[in-house]
């Protein structure tokens, strides 16, 4: 039997995604007056980016739907006052992620593929939940013309800044 060696960075990957939490609602803070009018909301999504290159660059870290949970509900009780639906998505997406991980390869322009697809299926299901429960009544058209666009832009500008650094910090966690 080989010495196997069990992922301990459990607590590396929560701070990871607290700090990405918090980065977010800093960065929307302060970029507000440019990304988020009535015509444009670019909400930076780095928490969603954390989850989805945690699922995919950091394979022995079989707890990650459940962390995806977490931080969806912490996000929930910082930034929407509505716990659970975040918590709902941030898993649902982090579980399909998982799905599909054996057959994505670990280079940027396909964690970045996976990050748009995983970007689009957050918005799309926040907005169907967001419907359901009476929070939000705009059209199908406002979504794609006015928070789709505009939120998929302004996350793959992140995506760009942020890749590399969280890249290397989760490679080298990972192999430790």
């Amino acid at each position: 039997m080989l010495n196997e060696k069990h992922f301990t960075g459990h607590w590396w990957i929560i701070s990871i995604l607290l700090l990405l939490l918090l980065i977010d609602g800093s960065l929307a803070s302060v970029l507000a007056q440019w990304i988020m009018q009535p015509s444009f909301m670019g909400i930076p999504q780095l928490t969603l980016l954390g989850l989805v290159m945690v699922t995919l660059l950091v394979p022995e870290e079989k707890y990650t739907t459940w962390i995806a949970a977490l931080i969806g509900l912490v996000f929930d009780s910082f930034y929407t006052g509505i716990l659970g639906v975040n918590a709902l998505l941030f898993a649902l997406v982090i579980y399909i992620v998982r799905q599909i991980r054996p057959y994505i390869p670990h280079t940027a322009v396909f964690v970045g593929m996976v990050y748009i697809i995983a970007l689009l299926l957050y918005s799309i299901a926040n907005y169907f939940v967001n419907h359901f429960i009476g929070y939000g009544n705009s059209g199908v058209v406002t979504l794609i013309a006015n928070h789709l666009g505009p939120g998929l832009t302004v996350n793959l500008i992140l995506f760009v800044i942020v890749y590399g650094p969280l890249h290397r910090v989760l490679i080298n966690l990972a192999e430790e």
